[in-house]
C-alpha cells in the first residue's frame, strides 16, 4: 500500500490512516523491527509532504527502538532492506531543509562510520537508499570527493563484485549519471586532473538520460532523481565544451530532462511539492533554460 503511494497510485485508505493505523498497532505489539518501520514510514511521509519538525520527532523515537547491530538483520528479514537505518538519511534530509546543516552532517557521518559497516554489502539496494541522501548532502556541501568515495566502495564495487555489469537492482537507472555527474564535479573543482571523454557521448543520446516517470519520481522521493542527476550531467558539459553544436545539444538534451523531472515533483499534478527533490533541480532547470535562450 505504501509503495503504490510513493509512486502516486490512488488507493482506497488515505496515506495518513495507513500509518497511523500501522503506528498504533505495531507499537502495542512491541516488536521493535515493526513498530520502527512504522515510524520509519511515518518520518518518510512527513517529509514528502513537508512536514520536517514532524519526521525529526519520529525519527527520534525511531532511535529510541533500533540498534543496528541488534536489528538491521532481522528488518531485512522482515522487509528485504534496513528501512530503519534509511530513515537516518531521510531525517538528514529534513535537517537541510530546515537550514541546520550541522545535524544533517551528524546524521551522514553516522550513516558512513556507524551504520553502514553493519550492513550487508551483497544487499546493494539497501546500501544505496541508505548513503543516497548522505550523497548529496555531502555534495551540496563541497564535499563530492566524499561522496564519490561512499558511492564506489558501499555501492558500485559490490554491485560489480556481485552482480557484474549486466545485474539489476532499482536505483541502476541513476547509477551512471550518478557516477558521471560526482566526477565531472571533482573536475570542475580541480580535485581530479582529466575527465573521461566517453562522458559527453553518453550525454549527447538522449535514450541514455530519460527514466520512465514512475522510477524517475520513485527514486526522487528519496532526495534527488535520476532525470534531475543527468541534467545537471548536461549543463556540467556544456560549460565545458568549446564546440558550440556539442554545447547546444547539451543544453537541449538538459533541458528536456530537466522539464521532466521538475514535473514529477513541484506539484503540479496536483499532489504535494517533494521539497528535496524540488530544490535540487529547480536551479538546473533555472540555470539550463537562460543558458538555452
Amino acid at each position: 500500500m505504501f509503495f503504490l503511494l510513493k509512486y502516486k497510485v490512488d488507493v482506497s485508505y488515505s496515506e495518513e490512516d495507513l500509518i497511523k493505523n500501522f503506528v498504533q498497532e505495531t507499537k502495542m505489539h512491541g516488536d521493535p523491527v515493526h513498530y520502527g518501520r512504522a515510524l520509519a514510514m511515518q518520518g518518510e511521509t512527513y517529509h514528502r509532504n513537508g512536514q520536517f519538525d514532524n519526521a525529526i520527532k519520529s525519527h527520534i523515537e525511531l532511535k529510541q527502538v533500533y540498534d543496528v547491530d541488534k536489528h538491521h538483520s532481522l528488518v531485512v528479514a522482515s522487509y528485504a532492506s534496513d528501512r530503519l537505518g534509511q530513515n537516518f538519511g531521510c531525517t538528514a534530509n529534513c535537517y537541510m531543509r530546515l537550514g541546520q546543516t550541522d545535524k544533517a552532517m551528524e546524521l551522514v557521518y553516522t550513516i558512513i562510520n556507524k551504520l553502514m559497516p553493519k550492513m550487508d554489502p551483497k544487499n546493494v539496494h539497501n546500501s544505496i537508499v541508505t548513503i543516497y541522501p548522505a550523497i548529496w548532502i555531502l555534495k551540496d556541501n563541497g564535499k563530492s570527493d566524499e561522496a564519490r568515495a561512499i558511492f564506489l566502495k558501499y555501492v558500485l564495487e559490490p554491485f560489480r563484485e556481485f552482480y557484474g555489469e549486466d545485474g539489476a537492482t532499482p536505483f541502476k537507472p541513476a547509477f551512471r549519471g550518478l557516477e558521471t555527474l560526482l566526477d565531472i564535479v571533482l573536475y570542475m573543482e580541480g580535485i581530479a586532473s582529466d575527465l573521461n571523454a566517453s562522458y559527453s557521448e553518453w550525454a549527447l543520446d538522449l535514450r541514455n538520460l530519460d527514466v520512465p516517470m514512475g522510477l524517475d519520481i520513485a527514486i526522487g522521493n528519496f532526495g534527488r532523481s535520476p532525470m534531475s542527476i543527468n541534467a545537471e550531467v548536461c549543463l556540467r558539459l556544456s560549460k565545458l565544451s568549446d564546440d558550440p553544436e556539442i554545447k547546444a545539444r547539451l543544453l537541449q538534451n538538459g533541458m528536456i530532462v530537466a522539464e521532466r523531472a521538475l514535473s514529477g515533483c513541484d506539484g503540479s499534478d496536483g499532489s504535494s511539492r517533494l521539497l528535496t527533490t524540488y530544490c535540487r533541480i529547480k536551479p538546473v532547470y533555472d540555470e539550463l533554460k537562460k543558458l538555452s535562450e
